[in-house]
């Protein structure tokens, strides 16, 4: 699976050290599930929103590996968050562009599903492979779903409150 998402600079607000992200359960499908290789990229997009070659998204040279993992387990309970801990901090500054974030994973370990809440943005601003070899996938299919991502660290001044009104699932498998 390859999974790209970006963040809008106004969602943030400010520069920011990302030290860990975070993906809200959902109560459908399984609450903890283990994925094999997985990856974690951030990156710099200079559009709001993403078009279906995932290289393309990113300004270049900004796509930087953040986590990587042999196996890694995301579980939380209904409305509860699954937090990675990044390997390297992510440095973001608003004014370079919006933030990529992208996941990816060979498979699911335990031929189980993790869902997690989302919301529509109403533009298109997710992208998805989920064909065999996703990670090595150029091109995914375009969703205005993104889902519910907190992103922790340290803020160079104040962060914007949003409040998203559209919650749904969108399957991690």
């Amino acid at each position: 699976m390859r999974y790209q998402v970006v963040v809008l600079d106004e969602e943030i607000g400010s520069g920011f050290t990302i030290d860990e992200i975070s993906l809200q359960g959902h109560p459908a499908g399984d609450h903890s599930a283990e994925f094999s290789t997985v990856k974690i990229y951030m990156g710099l997009c200079a559009s709001d929103q993403l078009g279906s070659t995932f290289d393309d998204n990113y300004i270049d040279g900004t796509r930087m590996l953040v986590y990587e993992a042999s196996t890694a387990t995301f579980a939380a309970e209904t409305d509860q968050w699954s937090a990675i801990a990044l390997d390297d901090q992510y440095i973001y500054d608003p004014s370079q562009g919006n933030l990529i974030v992208e996941i990816t994973w060979e498979f699911s370990i335990d031929h189980k599903s993790f869902y997690v809440r989302s919301w529509d943005t109403g533009t298109i601003r997710a992208v998805a492979s989920t064909q065999a070899g996703a990670p090595s996938q150029p091109t995914g299919s375009l969703s205005s779903a993104l889902p519910r991502l907190m992103l922790t660290g340290t803020a160079q001044g104040s962060l914007e409150t949003l409040t998203f009104g559209a919650v749904k699932s969108a399957p991690w498998e």
